[in-house]
């Protein structure tokens, strides 16, 4: 059972992002929003687009906040808590089940180690060798292939979620007949 923490300490720790998460003894929802803002960092870094960063102050102040407002509540409110990862469980309709996210996750994250190793490989020679216009080939595949395979996936997703919708209405329509949506 988690227990309230000092209010001084708790103020100075929530200041990383999931930290006063797990101060509080939430160690699932702490992780899972440290998680999601260094994921941020890392993806919008070997993407090389600046503008998803916009997120960080959101996902900051949401785990700020929630990390006060937990603090700061009465300890019977506080003793019901539980300790869930986020996206995962709960009473969201957006769920994703741990069984599926494991392949998927180790695939995606041997993926961008090996390319941030191959990367550094890569401009370690270009500077052991000297710069010159055979090494055009690098910065295409470094600076432009993580923006086009980020804009592809983007664009997967939308149509996934899109198309998921759309079946999830027809199953409502298969299921109700006669409900004209009136």
């Amino acid at each position: 059972m988690q227990h309230k923490r000092n209010q001084f300490f708790n103020f100075f720790i929530s200041c990383v992002p999931g930290a006063g998460q797990m101060y509080q003894g939430f160690l699932k929802r702490g992780t899972s929003l440290m998680t999601i803002f260094f994921i941020e960092i890392f993806l919008a870094g070997i993407v090389n687009i600046d503008w998803l960063l916009l997120g960080l102050p959101v996902i900051w102040s949401y785990s700020f906040f929630d990390s006060m407002n937990t603090n700061s509540l009465s300890d019977e409110e506080f003793s019901k808590i539980e300790d869930r990862y986020l996206f995962t469980s709960g009473n969201s309709s957006f769920k994703i089940p741990q069984s599926k996210m494991r392949i998927p996750a180790a695939v995606v994250l041997i993926f961008m180690g090996g390319y941030v190793l191959l990367e550094n490989i890569a401009y370690l020679l270009k500077s052991a060798l000297g710069y010159s216009y055979h090494w055009w080939f690098m910065d295409l595949v470094f600076d432009y292939f993580p923006r086009f395979l980020f804009a592809a996936v983007v664009i997967a997703a939308g149509v996934y979620l899109i198309k998921g919708k759309k079946v999830q209405m027809d199953k409502d329509d298969m299921y109700n007949p006669g409900n004209d949506g009136m």
